[in-house]
């Protein structure tokens, strides 16, 4: 068995992801009652949070590596 993704398994993951992020925004907006603001703000610091744990992740396995 391989361990590699293909690409109907990322196709389907990045539209599931797209679905439940209109979705969430859809209820912060019109049922929460957050202004676009504050939906924008909090989005752009999760995207830094996550993509800093992945930096962090892969700079951590690549250079702990010894040669």
């Amino acid at each position: 068995m391989e361990s590699r993704f293909d690409i109907v398994t990322i196709a389907i993951a990045v539209g599931v992801a797209a679905y439940v992020a209109i979705a969430m925004g859809y209820v912060a907006r019109h049922e929460l009652g957050f202004s676009l603001q504050e939906i924008r703000s909090a989005a752009v610091l999760i995207a830094v949070v996550i993509g800093s744990l992945i930096a962090i992740d892969f700079f951590g396995t690549t250079l702990g590596k010894a040669k």
